[in-house]
């Protein structure tokens, strides 16, 4: 997918997508456990490696995953942060609207209906829903992002369907309270649009991208690391978990803030740094020395 990888020797930055989003996670991850295992500091049994597709658009492969029944103590999930410890992120909740008219001649629009206006009426609603979602001290404000929109077929034509992708960063409450509100500010928006005997229903569809989740805690208890807030969504919340106490940390190189983007880079000092910070979030996950013999921790 474009942009493709590229190394500018002169800077150190490598460039292209997925640079940051995820693989370099997963190359520092490799790097790191080699590392610890050529000089003798870990055993090969300590630690696994769990690589799955799916994780932007509903976490298939994750999910699958669970059929595996593994029972880690300590999970490190790979995402750019920026070098630190994220100690949370926000609950998603993705949907698509789907507006069904009536087409006609532009120059007689009343002999229609147009699933265009539909929709825009529809989602100008939801972004004043946006504007009053409850807020979190630690999450912030819930966003509303819509990140898809077409419909019609001409200029001169009145559109006969219309749909819409959006997806809603869940600050504080739950996507089961969203989908209310969601499907509440819709009906609401599209009343307007009705004729005799039809209902909401007849003119927009509503369908969820699965279930959606809260927001979610992550631990961020190592000594040593800096912690972060961060927005996006992952795989934490499909991953479940199989042992009491378990503890789940997100961690990489590079920012969120240049990922899906046609600029998404870091430079090889990121990466270098994420292969030590990993070495130690390993270290510190089995309750041993680094080769200095400093304690990450006395204890698990």
């Amino acid at each position: 997918m474009p942009p493709f990888w590229k190394y500018e020797r002169k800077d150190k930055v490598i460039s292209g997508r997925g640079s940051v989003d995820a693989k370099g996670s997963v190359a520092v991850q490799i790097i790191a456990a080699n590392n610890l295992l050529a000089d003798k500091q870990i055993h090969p049994d300590d630690v696994s490696f769990l690589f799955v597709v799916g994780e932007e658009v509903g976490g298939d492969g994750m999910q699958k995953a669970n059929d595996l029944n593994l029972k880690p103590k300590t999970i490190l999930f790979g995402e750019p942060t920026e070098g630190k410890l994220a100690s949370g992120h926000k609950g998603m909740l993705g949907f698509k609207l789907h507006a069904k008219g009536k087409a006609a001649h532009s120059g007689y629009p009343w002999l229609g209906l147009s699933a265009n206006e539909v929709i825009v009426s529809a989602l100008a609603a939801l972004m004043e829903l946006g504007q009053s979602l409850p807020k979190d001290e630690k999450f912030g404000m819930t966003t509303i992002n819509l990140g898809k929109i077409q419909g019609g077929v001409a200029h001169n034509v009145v559109a006969e369907s219309a749909e819409a992708l959006i997806a809603v960063r869940i600050a504080q409450g739950t996507p089961a309270t969203m989908k209310n509100e969601t499907i509440n500010t819709v009906n609401t928006a599209v009343a307007k649009f009705l004729r005799d005997g039809q209902v909401p229903t007849d003119i927009v569809d509503i369908e969820f991208s699965g279930e959606g989740y809260s927001p979610v805690d992550i631990d961020a208890d190592v000594p040593g690391f800096e912690s972060i807030i961060v927005n996006y969504g992952t795989d934490i919340p499909n991953l479940k978990q199989t042992v009491d106490g378990q503890k789940r940390y997100l961690y990489g190189p590079g920012t969120i803030l240049v990922a899906h983007s046609d600029h998404e880079a870091l430079t090889e000092d990121q990466l270098t740094g994420a292969v030590d910070g990993y070495e130690k979030l390993i270290l510190h996950a089995l309750s041993k020395k680094s080769s200095n013999g400093h304690p990450y921790k006395e204890s698990l």
